[in-house]
């Protein structure tokens, strides 16, 4: 377990010096900064949204940005964060230098699983930390919103549920998409190849959203795009495709897992 932690604690340094750690930065900040300037520029149309046709004005605020957030941005922010930690190793042909290191190749593949977590929950941190500072601002700037009179959550079709649970739900739905990735990303040593067939993924997603929207639920890079105008369930925390999210999540890790131990030579 030690050791295991301190190759943790390397990739967590190594990650930190790239620009992947930067984009988990940025990513979590764009959506927020982009809806509330706008919200600022059309402040009497959103005080209408927010307040008048809403009893708490978190609703509405949390269901437009985080479909702003899910709607293709999450999953291309996802495969590009990925891609970008893997290119590390590739760009400087360090693979064979990590493998001949007394370290087992399992303890090498589980510190890098770590580091993608612990950047995917950093993520998250930071957008819910942006999110809430974004009402805050709102708040402060102009009264009417009320922001400060309630709790925040998120509700659609009069359903309601904490934003904890949303965001935790969010998180279950880009589990699929990181595990593809991470497999992906040890095994093409080209960055666009990776990009590419991510943005493929995304771009076949929006289709068959359009044309084959119930389809969705089975596919991996659609799982983020179904939490707009999410309805929260209340009899049970998991809904199909979030469900289906977790399935691929283990079956993918462990398949990567055997891939890299038993047969990739970097």
């Amino acid at each position: 377990m030690k050791e295991l932690f301190i190759v943790y604690r390397t990739e967590l340094i190594k990650t930190k010096n790239s620009f992947a750690f930067w984009l988990v930065i940025l990513g979590a900040l764009f959506i927020p900064v982009f809806f509330v300037g706008t919200i600022f520029y059309h402040w009497r149309d959103y005080i209408h949204y927010l307040v008048v046709e809403n009893p708490n004005p978190w609703n509405e605020y949390s269901r437009k940005l985080f479909n702003g957030v899910h709607f293709t941005f999450l999953p291309l922010l996802m495969v590009l964060i990925i891609a970008l930690i893997f290119n590390i190793e590739h760009k400087s042909n360090t693979w064979k230098h990590i493998f001949v290191l007394p370290i087992s190749k399992a303890r090498i593949f589980i510190a890098k699983y770590l580091v993608l977590l612990t950047l995917v929950l950093m993520f998250y941190c930071l957008l819910l930390s942006f999110y809430l500072l974004g009402g805050y601002l709102l708040e402060m700037w102009k009264h009417e919103f009320g922001f400060l009179n309630h709790s925040p959550s998120y509700a659609y079709e009069g359903v309601q549920t904490n934003i904890i649970t949303y965001i935790s739900r969010s998180f279950i739905t880009a589990l699929a998409i990181l595990a593809i990735h991470f497999w992906l990303s040890f095994r093409l040593k080209n960055l666009f190849s990776t990009i590419g067939i991510g943005l493929g993924g995304v771009v076949l997603t929006i289709g068959m959203y359009i044309s084959h929207w119930h389809s969705l639920i089975y596919m991996p890079y659609g799982f983020p795009i179904l939490m707009c105008n999410f309805t929260p369930q209340t009899n049970h925390f998991l809904t199909d495709f979030q469900a289906n999210s977790l399935i691929y999540f283990a079956l993918v890790s462990i398949a990567s897992y055997f891939d890299f131990v038993l047969f990739f030579r970097g």
